[in-house]
């Protein structure tokens, strides 16, 4: 084992001139130089004491844990770390009463700085971030680690350096709480006790739909002031390289027949090369922020690019079909909960490794349509003939099959009172 920690440690020392740069960088683009202090372990005194560490690596983490944090804080003192600047903004806005500090880095000096500053007697993190020195020095401090949501990288117990790495550190876990039995599963490959392990469910189940209360909610307004079968588009949430190049065919036969297409890219600054890729290919493009009244003036004409924080919810409830991004790229496909939880047909690409047994049981249900790998035409083409199958549905078979994918979230409804009746049985929060 010694030969992994000096490998590990010979890594982590020969990176840090470029991970400090790269830090000093972010800091000063996002004009936020508590970035650098806290990962380098350095953070305002907080007043309190007895603090429990909610830790959500970045945006898509902290919606995933909101509602976990709403019921934790009325009984815990609570704080909220995160990795990368745009998780702190959305944990800052969805909790102003909460303190939002970022993560240290993976150095003992920073580590130790950075829990005796934050006065931290417990710890959960959302989902897998798996920090060997951090868990090991949370150990020896007797500080409470658990991991909520958990889930791990298909075939990592057959990476043996990592696995070593990995093991190590989670044996100063209280536990790990799973999303879902598949999950449990990867973990008892790695070589985790299964006395350690619980499946529980996917926290993203508690995940509550966008109303809009009054008529400025969205854009003005304009969204109650067009006609329904106008406002009925194709939306395309949390899309990653190369979704729109392969969904170009589908768009442009989606536009023949009058339906637009909204894009809500899972990294916004992908939005002016998606912009100048369907610019180049003759669909004209729109984007959400240059004009709040876009909706009013778009008439599903092109494209719009949803390039704002926060916004994507507001554009599920009338939506014809969504298609959920990530499916063809390695690292798999985003969120399916939110959308289902609108009644609105899914569709994802075949990488469904993040969502599996949640995708697999809607797949029986007919609840989701899985695009499956045909190696007889081109990914465009295979897209393209799926969309038209879906199309051709009417309205009736286009609700059915939303709604399936709707009752089948709904079943895990108290999936938060779950999680909280266990923590407070193993005495992690109050």
């Amino acid at each position: 084992m010694y030969i992994y920690k000096f490998i590990y440690s010979s890594l982590l020392l020969v990176l840090f001139p470029f991970i400090l740069i790269y830090s000093i960088f972010l800091s000063l683009k996002n004009n936020d130089f508590d970035y650098l202090k806290n990962r380098l372990g350095k953070i305002t005194k907080l007043d309190g004491t007895n603090y429990l560490c909610i830790h959500c690596a970045s945006l898509g983490e902290v919606n995933g844990a909101k509602e976990l944090i709403k019921e934790i804080k009325k009984t815990n003192n609570v704080i909220i770390s995160t990795n990368t600047y745009s998780g702190k903004i959305r944990a800052s806005e969805l909790f102003s009463d909460i303190k939002v500090i970022y993560f240290p880095l993976d150095y003992n000096f920073s580590i130790s700085s950075w829990l005796k500053l934050s006065k931290i007697k417990s710890i959960l993190i959302y989902e897998t971030e798996i920090w060997p020195n951090f868990y090991k020095i949370c150990g020896k401090k007797n500080i409470k680690l658990c991991i909520v949501n958990a889930r791990i990288q298909k075939n990592l117990h057959q990476k043996k350096f990592i696995k070593k790495i990995y093991l190590e550190a989670l044996e100063n876990c209280e536990f790990i709480m799973c999303k879902s039995n598949y999950e449990k599963e990867k973990y008892l490959k790695l070589g985790i006790k299964e006395k350690s392990l619980l499946s529980v469910g996917n926290l993203k189940y508690s995940y509550a739909p966008f109303v809009i209360k009054d008529r400025d909610e969205l854009n003005g307004g304009q969204v109650e002031e067009m006609h329904e079968e106008t406002f009925s588009y194709f939306l395309m949430a949390s899309t990653h390289n190369p979704d729109e190049m392969n969904f170009l065919q589908a768009i442009k036969e989606l536009l023949d027949h009058g339906i637009g297409t909204v894009i809500a890219p899972r990294h916004i600054d992908r939005s002016k090369k998606i912009a100048k890729f369907f610019k180049d290919n003759g669909i004209e493009t729109h984007f959400l922020s240059k004009d709040k009244n876009i909706l009013g003036q778009w008439n599903n004409t092109g494209i719009l690019i949803l390039d704002t924080f926060g916004d994507l919810p507001k554009f599920y409830r009338n939506s014809k079909y969504v298609y959920v991004g990530g499916g063809y790229s390695q690292r798999g496909v985003q969120n399916i909960i939110e959308p289902s939880t609108y009644g609105k047909p899914i569709i994802v690409g075949p990488n469904i490794e993040n969502f599996y047994e949640e995708i697999e049981n809607l797949k029986q249900l007919k609840g989701i349509t899985v695009i499956e790998h045909d190696k007889s035409i081109t990914v465009q083409e295979n897209i393209t003939k799926n969309i038209r199958e879906l199309h051709s549905l009417n309205n009736e078979a286009l609700i059915k099959q939303g709604d399936i994918a709707k009752t089948y979230s709904l079943k895990f409804k108290n999936i938060v009172e779950n999680y909280i009746k266990i923590l407070k049985d193993k005495k992690i929060i109050n």
